[in-house]
């Protein structure tokens, strides 16, 4: 028999990665317009449909795993950690071949996003409440593919991001006891709390 019987609520890990996701298309798409980038800008939560070289970019969210600490009986502080893979595609042109062409993309995009997520606005990530307690680049990776099929070349960096979150939980609210019996009761003296038997 289930003792659970209120709707558990989504986790703020998930909210969190949903944000991320949400705040990197906004700023993007901003970012796009002030720069006038013509090309599509595609931001996928958990995509696990491989980069297809006809595509131009693409970045995608996912959340790779969690430590927790400071542990109580209402929530617990975690150290989650997202990865941001951001990953290119692009053809040679007159100056230059597709590899180069990709690379300059993947890191335009991937200095942008670092500081979207850096940025002071987004320390909490536009959350309310106390779920974000800070945000942290640690770094990124670049990654090569082989692939190079229709004179496309894919390039892929790797963001790592860590959030401070806030798992709540709701406690247990007991349950009424409308009278109690017992032989002692504790009295208030000038001398402090004592125990008394009831007469």
């Amino acid at each position: 028999m289930s003792v659970i019987s209120s709707n558990i609520p989504v986790q703020g890990f998930e909210i969190v990665r949903d944000a991320i996701g949400a705040i990197l298309k906004i700023e993007l798409e901003n970012q796009k317009a002030l720069k006038g980038i013509t090309l599509p800008i595609d931001v996928f939560i958990g995509r696990s449909t491989p980069f297809h070289h006809s595509e131009v970019l693409m970045l995608n969210v996912h959340c790779e795993n969690s430590n927790y600490s400071h542990f109580h009986e209402n929530g617990v502080h975690g150290l989650t950690n997202y990865y941001i893979d951001i990953s290119t595609s692009a053809k040679e042109d007159a100056q230059n071949d597709g590899g180069y062409n990709s690379t300059l993309l993947r890191d335009q995009f991937l200095g942008m996003c670092r500081y979207i997520l850096q940025d002071h606005h987004y320390k909490t990530l536009g959350l309310s409440g106390e779920m974000v307690n800070g945000t942290y680049v640690n770094g990124f990776e670049n990654f090569e593919t082989s692939n190079s099929q229709d004179s496309s070349f894919v390039k892929v960096s790797r963001i790592s991001f860590s959030v401070r979150i806030y798992e709540d939980q709701s406690l247990w609210e007991g349950v009424n006891i409308s009278s109690t019996f017992t032989d002692v009761k504790l009295d208030d003296t000038n001398l402090g709390y004592k125990y008394e038997f009831n007469i």
